[in-house]
């Protein structure tokens, strides 16, 4: 047999070198979180390509695809995730959306639906440095890496040895790849951070990010995101590294929740707002033996392990281990406790999304956020003003459902009352046209905002009506009843 290091050094390459697999018509899967000289590599290629579909998952930056004039050599489309960043394309009409689940996003590839699907031809991961067996593992944020490396006819890996150690079924090896460019990024530096800082043009935003530097002991942690630094806010990362004070509807929002949430339950928690606050608004405080198996991660995650709420001692699978598809969204502090830890395991989302496997569990609870519910209980986590899509469904689908059929489940959403300062209410009569609905009624459970808790399970439209105007924003029930009675009864 060829020792792997004989096939490792025969796949070695440049990121030029290895972009020139890429033809005209081709469709690329970049992941989140990409490898930065593996894009850069592509994009330098406008000039000679054409009509190459770049798949996406909430691009953090933009190598030259995003606002190019037309889509003569890139077009764009995303998958599951749209993101802040890459919101404005969506808007400009630039973009499309493919509506996948995690669990059934391959299930045509598999197949063999060939009519149906098209594979895409080639995908770009980020890999860790081979170990002495010849496997790689892709880091923190797996997401589907794995999946569509298992599947795709070619496959580019940017080998990065600063890829935080992880547990799980995550590894490949090196045979299975097509092509490496090897290239570690270089952390980023208290000087560069200061020099991208005084870049920023609006005088608040820049003093936002002169605070936030004083705060973070090891400047590191925005390395991922140094290219764009100057463009996100610094609320927005202060939220995402769960360095947010939590706010008061979050508050009031996480005492509702802690009453629902039972010593043993096996937890899973959203991307976004309210959700990602729960842990330092204490939802969970008090509690023991729980256990977490969710798409991604969420601040104080490996904090609930280390503080002895979290176990999993009582989970119906994986027993004594912390499961996700991807450790995205954690603290700086959780990354510390989960790096090397065996408890924190990684599964292809197909595997840890798919109802096969969230239907074992007899006591799921998923905690996730919505946008707007109307009345009758539809759930919109992706549209605002109607058809105005912002972000995708995610993993909430799968999740919120392995909720409602868990036997002593509960698929719980989160929402503050209102929006913009109050003036719009965030319990709607109706969608507006055009919204997409990411939960149809028939699957809504329990919605909670900083006025209480709506049971909507087993409830008529009246009397689910009744349920959400009682926990609107007082400022607008009288309005809500008004169009409730309009709609539902004389």
């Amino acid at each position: 047999m060829t020792d792997w290091r004989e096939i490792y050094q025969t796949r070695l390459t440049t990121a030029a070198e290895a972009m020139k697999v890429v033809k005209d018509g081709d469709t690329v899967m970049v992941p989140i979180f990409p490898p930065p000289v593996l894009v850069l590599g592509l994009a330098a290629r406008k000039d000679e390509l054409k009509d190459v579909m770049v798949r996406l998952l909430a691009p953090a930056a933009d190598p030259g695809w995003l606002r190019q004039p037309d889509e003569t050599t890139f077009k764009v489309e995303f998958e599951l995730f749209i993101g802040d960043f890459a919101r404005f394309v969506m808007d400009e009409q630039r973009g499309t959306y493919l509506p996948n689940l995690f669990s059934l996003g391959m299930k045509a590839y598999d197949d063999g639906r060939h009519t149906d699907v098209k594979v895409p031809n080639v995908m770009m991961c980020t890999v860790s440095k081979p170990d002495n067996g010849g496997y790689v593992h892709f880091g923190m944020h797996h997401w589907l890496q794995r999946g569509y490396a298992k599947r795709v006819p070619i496959v580019i890996a940017q080998v990065d040895e600063s890829l935080v150690p992880v547990h799980g079924d995550v590894h490949m090896h090196v045979s299975e790849i097509d092509h490496f460019v090897e290239f570690t990024p270089p952390p980023l530096t208290r000087d560069e951070f200061d020099q991208i800082v005084a870049t920023v043009q609006d005088p608040a935003r820049r003093q936002g990010w002169v605070d936030l530097g004083k705060e973070l002991p090891d400047i590191k942690i925005l390395s991922s995101i140094k290219a764009v630094l100057a463009a996100v806010s610094p609320t927005d990362i202060r939220g995402v590294l769960g360095l947010a004070e939590p706010s008061a509807e979050a508050e009031r929002i996480a005492e509702h929740l802690s009453t629902l949430i039972l010593d043993g339950d096996t937890i899973q928690i959203g991307v976004g707002e309210p959700s990602r606050q729960m842990v330092a608004a204490g939802a969970f405080n008090g509690r023991k033996h729980l256990g977490i198996h969710t798409e991604l991660g969420w601040p104080g995650l490996a904090e609930m392990w280390r503080d002895g709420i979290v176990d999993g001692s009582q989970k119906e699978i994986h027993n004594g281990q912390s499961m996700a598809a991807a450790w995205t969204g954690v603290k700086p502090t959780d990354i510390e406790i989960i790096a090397d830890n065996p408890h924190f395991q990684l599964a292809d989302p197909e595997y840890v999304l798919h109802p096969r496997t969230l239907t074992r569990f007899d006591r799921f609870v998923s905690i996730n956020n919505a946008i707007t519910v109307d009345l009758i209980g539809q759930i919109n986590s992706e549209s605002v003003f109607g058809g105005r899509m912002i972000n995708g469904t995610g993993g909430q689908p799968e999740m919120h459902m392995a909720g409602v059929f868990s036997p002593k489940g509960r698929a719980i959403t989160l929402l503050p009352a209102t929006a913009m300062g109050g003036a719009v209410s965030k319990v709607v009569a109706q969608m507006d046209a055009g919204s997409y609905v990411t939960i149809p009624r028939y699957y809504a459970d329990t919605v909670i905002t900083e006025y209480g808790i709506a049971r909507l399970w087993g409830k008529n439209h009246r009397q689910r009506a009744e349920e959400l105007i009682a926990v609107a924003h007082p400022d607008h029930r009288d309005d809500l009843r008004t169009q409730a009675r309009a709609l539902w009864w004389p």
